[in-house]
């Protein structure tokens, strides 16, 4: 009998995910991704936090910060959602729209070409690490929750992934088009609109509460008690996950609604609720904040809030993800990319950059 060490065990966890040791440890970005697609392809479908808890508990005696780790993985899942790794949809069957919960779905085996011949892979093969052979395997490049293929001497690697039985699929449908711009008002206003009439304490209803600093999103989330005015917030449900939701207290009490999703938007709910928060913020001339580092050949933008799926997916495909310090999250671009992208986050998501 052989005593493993701490060091030994996250070696061999490591290896177990189809990751180098050598490269990551167990509680890295890329080992959380790897962890959430394998306890996906045995779970799903299932609520979030199921996945979340598959997670957490088995590491629970090699982890020193319980709830930081938690907060890794549910990023880490969220990531994974907006890059289609998996499917958030709403359990079918049931009639009262307000009683729907969202479940999460393993996306199948897929892939997206880009110019250069660089694959991005998408989707997971229940029961198994990866859907491709351990040649490929090898050679797949792992950065946080995105997964990328770089063809070898001429190699066609369309022609080899849909061998071995993964579906393309076109950039522009997996690209998911961003909505037309408009202004923050004019966005806020619109959705303002659509709250309807409501009556009544919401037991565990949480908000986010716009008057606590930009630059820090879990610290502005608080329950409700004696607030008043209009504010993304997340009310539970008996099973699965809080739904989000725009409301309009009064001391406490709801008296206007709105739960997202719309029925016609077709995003999801938390990408809604995103995007007004965003409108909340620069209405009231305190817009959410990125950063910009000029290096030699590429910059690094850094982001303190969360964003839709569509900008997202928009950054999996023209950049990569990088850990970030001080910062939700960053994005690498390549130089000449750069101008045209803070563009698009100044457009589309109404951010300030920190000068």
């Amino acid at each position: 009998m052989k005593v493993l060490t701490p060091i030994d065990v996250q070696a061999c966890g490591v290896r177990t995910l189809g990751l180098d040791p050598s490269s990551y440890d167990l509680l890295s970005i890329e080992a959380i991704a790897a962890s959430l697609r394998r306890v996906s392809g045995f779970l799903c479908p299932c609520p979030q936090r199921t996945l979340v808890q598959a997670v957490v508990e088995p590491l629970e005696e090699i982890i020193n910060d319980k709830k930081q780790f938690s907060e890794a993985v549910e990023d880490a899942l969220e990531a994974m959602i907006a890059y289609g790794d998996l499917l958030e949809e709403f359990e079918v069957g049931t009639i009262e729209r307000s009683h729907r919960s969202p479940l999460i779905y393993a996306s199948p085996p897929s892939f997206i070409c880009r110019q250069s011949g660089a694959v991005l892979l998408v989707g997971i093969a229940p029961d198994h690490c990866s859907a491709m052979p351990e040649r490929l395997q090898k050679r797949i490049d792992f950065r946080n929750h995105i997964r990328r293929l770089f063809p070898q001497n001429g190699q066609d690697l369309r022609k080899d992934l849909k061998q071995f039985g993964l579906a393309e699929l076109s950039a522009n449908l997996w690209l998911k088009q961003a909505p037309p711009s408009e202004s923050s008002g004019n966005y806020l206003k619109r959705i303002s609109t659509k709250l309807r009439q409501s009556s009544g304490i919401i037991d565990h209803l949480t908000i986010l509460n716009s008057d606590k600093p930009v630059d820090h999103y879990r610290r502005r989330w608080e329950e409700v008690k004696a607030q008043s005015g209009r504010y993304v917030a997340r009310r539970p449900q008996t099973y699965g996950n809080d739904l989000w939701c725009y409301v309009e207290l009064n001391h406490g009490e709801a008296v206007k609604l709105l739960d997202f999703p719309v029925d016609t938007s077709g995003l999801r709910g938390c990408d809604e609720a995103w995007r007004l928060q965003l409108a909340i913020d620069a209405e009231r001339g305190d817009p959410q904040l990125f950063r910009v580092r000029h290096e030699s050949h590429e910059s690094i933008v850094e982001f303190y809030s969360p964003v839709p799926l569509w900008a997202s997916r928009h950054w999996d495909f023209i950049g990569e993800p990088i850990t970030a310090t001080g910062a939700l999250f960053a994005y690498k671009f390549p130089a000449n990319e750069s101008v045209e992208e803070i563009e698009f986050i100044q457009r589309k998501l109404w951010l300030k950059e920190i000068l």
